[in-house]
């Protein structure tokens, strides 16, 4: 019986008021802000770690876009998108067949 007289001098308090309890209680309060730090700390790597890896899709997504539009840049660049686009449009400019010559003096 003296286990139950135990419990319960735990739950109504009485041990929480003994001398030996309270000598304790610097360090049950450092170890209960410890526990504290700890988790928040656990809660703000998770927070980085998914900041991370949004930034590291927004990263993909931009490579891929600039690999597209470096693609099509260097296609309607091409001598020949650039000579059949002036042909569409009715220029007068015309592609010049004939090499280019040094003149030496």
């Amino acid at each position: 019986m003296a286990d139950a007289h135990d419990i319960q001098s735990w739950l109504n308090g009485d041990k929480l008021r003994s001398q030996k309890i309270r000598e304790q209680y610097p360090l049950i309060a450092l170890i209960v802000c410890l526990i504290f730090i700890y988790i928040l700390m656990g809660y703000q790597s998770a927070k980085q770690q998914h900041r991370l890896t949004d930034t590291k899709k927004e990263m993909l997504d931009a490579k891929f876009r600039y690999m597209t539009i470096s693609a099509q840049l260097t296609n309607t660049t091409r001598q020949s998108q650039i000579v059949e686009a002036l042909e569409e449009r009715g220029s007068a400019l015309r592609e010049n067949r004939i090499p280019p010559t040094k003149i030496d003096n």
